[in-house]
This record gives structure tokens, C-alpha cells and sequence, in this order.
């Protein structure tokens, strides 16, 4: 009995896809939202595991550094330094329940209704080249320019926020709401004791 790459395929989408629902429903239902992140975790590795079945391993590589590496563990950070996080209670009313529940079943409705007059055309299992190499070539010759414009903007968009933020926080130090203990509001200097 021999095993071909569809069904190999097939199964791990299926894993996959029962991932990313069952821990969607997670980060949805939970009422501690720390338990609700971890969970954004593994939703986000099932996307990642579906890009990659599909022959994007850019993408499924991209999503695993950007929003797993940062942005899902920089949430987890934010909530975990948060005072009195565990405390929280984020459970919807009953009211917001119902209309997500009738939105979805509206939304998958016309999905379904949009996608079931095409017909759908099987070419059957091929195994996908990488495609990291030819992207990485494709950034760094053909689209150097506006790769390293992205970078610059970044950086300046950094820059930008750090400069508000210092220019909040002296604001704060000059009301006298924002400076640490025995620290005079007018001049920012602070006190001998």
C-alpha cells in the first residue's frame, strides 16, 4: 500500500486547517485574554502551515518571522506587563455574540454562494520550486530601489514616533503629572535629599 504526496498533502491541510479554526475559536471564546494570545499563536502557525502546503514558503517564512516572531510576541509582552491583566474579564455580551454569529453566517453564505458556479479546474499534485531564492534575487536587483525607499520610510516612521513620545512625556514632566517623586514640575530638576 502505497501513500502519494496528495493524501500526504491533504492530511497535514486538514490538520491544519482543524489548527486554525479550533484555536481561532479560542482566541475568540476565552476569557483570559493571555490564554487568548497564546492561542492567536498557534492560529497564526496554522496560516503559516497552509501558506507553506501551498508553495509559498516565502510568505509561510514571512509569517512566522513578522507575526509570530514579532508581532505575536510583542502583544503577549504588552498584556503580560500589563497591571491587573489576569483580572480583566473580556467576554462579549450576549448582544455582540449574536450579531458575530449572524455576520458570519451572512459572510460564509455569500462566500459560498459567490464560489459555487465556478468550476473548478484540477490540474492535479505538482511538487512547487522554492520560491524564496527568486524573490530574494527579484529584491535585490530589480527592486532594490523600492526595497531600501521601504526601509528608509521605516526607519524615518521609528524615528517619528520615538520624537512624539519624548515630546509627550516632557509635556507630562512639565504639567507635574509625568516627573518621579520630589521632582520639581518647572525646571525638571529634582530635589537633594
Amino acid at each position: 500500500m502505497s501513500v502519494n504526496s496528495y493524501t500526504v498533502q491533504a492530511v497535514f491541510f486538514y490538520i491544519f486547517a482543524a489548527l486554525i479554526v479550533g484555536s481561532a475559536l479560542l482566541v475568540v471564546l476565552l476569557r483570559n485574554i493571555v490564554r487568548s494570545a497564546f492561542a492567536l499563536f498557534f492560529t497564526l502557525f496554522g496560516v503559516a502551515g497552509i501558506y507553506i502546503l501551498l508553495g509559498a514558503d516565502f510568505v509561510g517564512v514571512t509569517q512566522v518571522l513578522i507575526y509570530i516572531g514579532g508581532v505575536l510576541i510583542l502583544i503577549v509582552f504588552g498584556v503580560m506587563l500589563t497591571h491587573n491583566v489576569y483580572s480583566v474579564d473580556i467576554f462579549n455580551k450576549l448582544g455582540t455574540l449574536v450579531m458575530g454569529t449572524v455576520s458570519a453566517i451572512v459572510t460564509f453564505t455569500m462566500i459560498y454562494y459567490a464560489i459555487k458556479p465556478v468550476s473548478w479546474l484540477y490540474i492535479g499534485y505538482k511538487a512547487n520550486a522554492p520560491t524564496t531564492g527568486p524573490i530574494g534575487r527579484e529584491l535585490m536587483t530589480s527592486y532594490l530601489l523600492p526595497f531600501e525607499l521601504a526601509s528608509v520610510l521605516l526607519v524615518l516612521a521609528m524615528i517619528g514616533a520615538a520624537y512624539l513620545i519624548r515630546s509627550e512625556v516632557k509635556v507630562k514632566k512639565a504639567a507635574g503629572n509625568g516627573g518621579p517623586p520630589g521632582e520639581r514640575p518647572a525646571d525638571g530638576i529634582r530635589k537633594e535629599n
